[in-house]
């Protein structure tokens, strides 16, 4: 079996065709959906990048290793995912950023094919859109500028969409009959801010259109302090709400712009036979604000559905078609669900679980509850975004750039980037935070989280019993024992 991992940056659920959005064009998403399982409400680890896929490769809650900065990255010491298919005798096939491995890892699981050391051997052999997502629409100075809403990405208008998604087209129709089953990892940049793409996705759905559905500020009651915070820090305060319809604008059309690639890949699928013995599976490692609350960008220890809630979409040949799982399901499933369908055993101890029975036609576990976390605390200083490392890092640290309002403020600010930690259940979310900036939400009647109601007497019951669940979680979850690995982190079998 081979597989292909579709891993679009910040694309919330809500904001996708076939989880209800009446508005944004995506028929391979649906088409993905209609040949295979969509899971209705997957919640993600941790609502940053770097922490939720080292939860997508272990099976592994952030806590468990401490994975929630941005700068702790996977060390080969760690099991993971593409270890065990690397061991098992598959090509890991890898375009796009990192945000994942350490440099180490990366030259284990690596060879020549996909991304090591920054590099590639050739261009794509199809012409492609080239880097220019950070063309400013509003000048220093002007209200919006650090919105992240830039102008259209230059383009001929006949480049194909992205140099990741080109190369792995040519990935894909290189392969013969006697090479070994492959991992196609796609971590695709978009819809991750800056919020802009090509001229004809870009301009697709008119801020008018999407007026309705983004929740304006002023409508909330009871939110952390952060919320206020970003929006002073970036101006949104002082922001007309049209510039929030058309962030959302764009956010769909980068959406749409996403669909259009993962169509270039089930073509190529279809057309070199390849359909009939790969997997693919689509989903994002966290949501974005996209307008929500008069918000950009996510937050760290920021628990909102249009950050945690994302699509998850699994085709694998000989499974049910059409088939939609209602209950929750966590992110990091998809490890188990890989190992299983690939015939390999796990031997690390985690907490994920597989989808397998799911896929072929099984519903969830009703009783199921997901849990997230996020944050760092005062004592955890380098783990915020304002002590950053590496090339880039003097620019973030630059007044006037895009991301300095936001690591200053966490400078500034440092319990508005506190410890947190999120239960939900299909009816109820609870959110706690070491600076005591705690949330419930009543998810049937405010789906939307508009209200929160952690001090409502009347739900008192309810906040108890999940408080109960959370502290069993922890102490069920709090380490996991490794066994049976040499000082590498490689199985050794049990005599």
């Amino acid at each position: 079996m081979n597989f292909i991992l579709f891993f679009p940056d910040e694309m919330r659920a809500s904001s996708v065709s076939c989880y209800g959005n009446a508005t944004v064009k995506m028929p391979n998403f649906d088409r993905l959906a209609d040949e295979g399982t969509r899971f209705e409400h997957c919640i993600v680890q941790n609502p940053v990048c770097t922490p939720s896929r080292c939860s997508l490769m272990t099976g592994w809650y952030v806590h468990n290793m401490g994975h929630r900065s941005l700068w702790h990255n996977l060390r080969t010491h760690e099991p993971s995912l593409f270890r065990y298919l690397k061991q098992a005798g598959y090509d890991i096939a890898w375009y796009g950023k990192n945000d994942l491995y350490s440099q180490e890892y990366l030259d284990e699981i690596l060879d020549d094919i996909g991304e090591k050391r920054g590099g590639y051997k050739s261009e794509p052999s199809r012409p492609y859109v080239k880097p220019g997502r950070h063309s400013k629409k509003f000048e220093p100075g002007e209200i919006g500028y650090l919105s992240f809403l830039m102008n259209p990405t230059p383009s001929d208008g006949d480049e194909f969409l992205d140099v990741h998604t080109a190369r792995a087209l040519d990935f894909l129709e290189s392969r013969k009959d006697d090479d070994k089953p492959f991992m196609l990892y796609l971590p695709i940049a978009m819809p991750h801010p800056p919020y802009c793409a090509v001229e004809r996705y870009h301009t697709m759905y008119k801020p008018e259109e999407v007026s309705g559905e983004v929740i304006k500020p002023g409508l909330t009651t009871g939110k952390p302090a952060y919320e206020e915070l970003i929006r002073q820090s970036r101006d949104l305060d002082k922001a007309d709400e049209s510039l929030f319809d058309e962030i959302r604008a764009v956010y769909l059309g980068m959406n749409s712009c996403v669909d259009a690639m993962l169509g270039e890949i089930l073509d190529t699928l279809d057309r070199t036979g390849l359909a009939e013995n790969t997997t693919v599976i689509v989903c994002s490692d966290h949501g974005d604000w996209a307008g929500d609350y008069g918000l950009v960008e996510k937050w760290s220890n920021a628990m909102d559905d249009k950050l945690v809630r994302v699509p998850l979409i699994i085709k694998s040949p000989g499974h049910k078609q059409s088939h939609t799982v209602r209950e929750q399901v966590e992110m990091f499933d998809i490890m188990p669900t890989v190992l299983a369908l690939a015939g390999i055993e796990a031997h690390h101890a985690h907490f994920a679980q597989s989808l397998v029975p799911q896929l072929d036609g099984a519903a969830g576990d009703p009783d199921r509850a997901a849990f997230c976390e996020g944050g760092y605390d005062r004592h955890e200083k380098t783990a915020s975004e304002w002590y950053s490392e590496g090339s880039w890092a003097k620019g973030i640290r630059t007044p006037g750039t895009l991301y300095y309002p936001k690591v200053r403020l966490q400078h500034d600010h440092p319990d508005s980037i506190c410890r947190a930690a999120m239960i939900r259940t299909l009816t109820h979310k609870l959110t706690v935070r070491s600076n005591g900036e705690n949330e419930l939400y009543d998810l049937l009647n405010d789906p939307d989280e508009l209200h929160n109601r952690y001090d409502s007497p009347d739900l008192a019951v309810v906040r108890t019993s999940l408080e109960k669940q959370m502290l069993e979680w922890y102490i069920k979850t709090s380490d996991v024992v490794p066994t049976d690995y040499d000082s590498r982190g490689f199985h050794v079998p049990v005599e």
